[in-house]
């Protein structure tokens, strides 16, 4: 999905590895996928909006969740979803609830 921010280097930054330790950390064997799904949805920015709505709502955060529709929908609702621990925590629910599967997100680990 598109994003608002430039394009990240390949190199990791600080904040960069701080994103993937919340992943590893949220997704634990699970998280070699979802990081693979953060990267290609946001390049592991947890302040990505992608700008096409879908019905009333935009892709947001690091997981590029849709908000409010989706969002609403975890437990993290009460969050912001540019929070990257909250928006981990969500995409685990959602990625759980579907039975262990990414068919919610445009990207593909």
């Amino acid at each position: 999905m598109q994003t608002t921010q430039q394009a990240h280097a390949k190199t990791l930054s600080p904040a960069d590895s701080t994103v993937q330790g919340i992943i590893q950390e949220v997704f634990g064997p699970d998280a070699p996928a979802a990081m693979r799904v953060a990267w290609c949805e946001s390049t592991n920015n947890p302040n990505a909006v992608n700008s096409i709505a879908i019905g009333n709502s935009y892709a947001e955060g690091l997981f590029q969740i849709l908000y409010p529709s989706t969002w609403y929908t975890t437990s993290q609702a009460g969050n912001s979803p540019f929070n990257a621990r909250a928006n981990a925590i969500a995409a685990h629910e959602i990625f759980i609830r579907d039975g262990h599967s990414w068919r919610e997100w445009a990207c593909q680990p």
